[in-house]
């Protein structure tokens, strides 16, 4: 089975559970929790098995990857907040692969997909710290592995 398709089933079995009313942050914890046992629990052979490649040249597939960060910014425009974000992925040795950022009316809207192969902290620590600085930029941040924000989304 591809790692997007149980990262869907594991998504929609804990949804199933406890109900859409339940926080997508605990959501994704549960998820990507439960995802590391099946995932620890395989043999190499099994996981050479289960559809999960890169292509040349180490990108991901269409199933994402779990070295990779989507990281979504919302509020009030402002100078300063591209460059507080991108020092946080800089100071943690991350690579910005893809950017795309607007303002309408005032809003401001972001989502980098970020590179965190060589982070220097965990993928929890990371998300922790773009959260701090987003409540000191006055801008809410979202980050989440690329491959489940791939298979939360198709819920």
């Amino acid at each position: 089975m591809a790692n997007e398709d149980l990262i869907y089933r594991i998504t929609r079995a804990v949804y199933d559970r406890v109900g859409s009313a339940a926080d997508e942050q605990t959501i994704e914890q549960l998820v990507t929790d439960i995802y590391r046992e099946v995932q620890d629990s395989r043999s190499a052979s099994s996981q050479w098995s289960s559809g999960t490649t890169t292509q040349a040249g180490g990108s991901a597939t269409r199933e994402g990857s779990s070295d990779r960060m989507v990281i979504s910014v919302f509020g009030l425009d402002h100078p300063g907040i591209v460059a507080g974000v991108a020092q946080i992925l800089a100071d943690a040795s991350c690579s910005i692969i893809d950017i795309n950022q607007t303002v309408v009316q005032g809003k401001f809207a972001m989502v980098i997909i970020a590179d965190t192969a060589r982070a220097r902290e965990s993928t929890s620590e990371l998300k922790d710290r773009l959260r701090r600085e987003g409540e000191t930029l006055g801008v809410r941040i979202y980050a989440q592995r690329e491959d489940l924000f791939n298979a939360m989304h198709r819920v």
